[in-house]
């Protein structure tokens, strides 16, 4: 994953991870993000599964609702896609068509939440109950951040998955703290979350710059995706 300065990030790790299954509540304006507004612009789809549908429904990949289709996809996606991190400039790339047609594409922490959840919309869940969260990285970096997507489920409870480090589990089971989320149909719009007791904090003057997230001043820092799948058992 990829890194943004920004100078209140030091302030956001020092507040507790949220214990329950729903996500707390953003704070300020959104926040500009470079691999976003990237992304968006080179697949404005991302949101949608109307180029994908028909190779979705033949390739037989799990249609309907619920955290039972979550579950099937996150297994097909981790099975269908090799782990790799970025060389370079930081990208964030649906691999959601290769995945369908069974190519094993490459991807690391970004790619496969990005693709995970563009692949539940295809399934028919609707993409106001998907999106994405960034978290500080599992590995125990603190200036290190990953990603996975997250599924609202029709009683709100908050479910994560396409995460690279574990199978989709209950938001309540994520034990990194939760720094930034976008809904999958506005992937532009990005938000600190702060937690529920001061949810107005810091976040309305963000800087936009070329990474997310990162101490100002402080070193790059190593990708915080890490080179680790874990083994679900399928």
């Amino acid at each position: 994953m990829v890194r943004v300065i920004f100078a209140l990030f030091a302030t956001l790790l020092a507040l507790p991870a949220q214990a329950a299954d729903s996500l707390p509540e953003a704070g300020g304006k959104a926040i500009p993000v470079p691999q976003a507004t990237i992304m968006a612009r080179s697949h404005p789809d991302v949101a949608s599964c109307t180029a994908y549908q028909n190779a979705y429904t033949a390739a037989g990949w799990p249609r309907g609702g619920g955290i039972d289709t979550i579950q099937q996809i996150d297994r097909l996606v981790r099975a269908g896609m090799v782990f790799r991190n970025d060389s370079g400039t930081d990208t964030w790339t649906p691999l959601t068509r290769a995945l369908i047609a069974g190519k094993r594409p490459a991807g690391d922490c970004d790619d496969m939440s990005i693709s995970s959840a563009q692949l539940a919309v295809c399934a028919g869940i609707p993409a106001d109950r998907l999106g994405l969260l960034i978290t500080t990285s599992p590995l125990g970096r603190g200036r290190e951040l990953h990603m996975l997507a997250f599924y609202i489920d029709p009683s709100d409870r908050t479910w994560v998955f396409g995460d690279t480090f574990g199978r989709p589990r209950p938001l309540a089971r994520v034990d990194e703290r939760l720094v930034f989320m976008a809904y999958l149909d506005n992937v532009t719009a990005w938000y600190g979350l702060l937690g529920r007791s001061d949810p107005s904090r810091g976040t309305s003057d963000l800087p936009a710059t070329s990474t997310i997230p990162q101490a100002e001043g402080a070193r790059q820092s190593p990708a915080s995706c890490g080179s680790h799948v874990e083994d679900t058992g399928h």
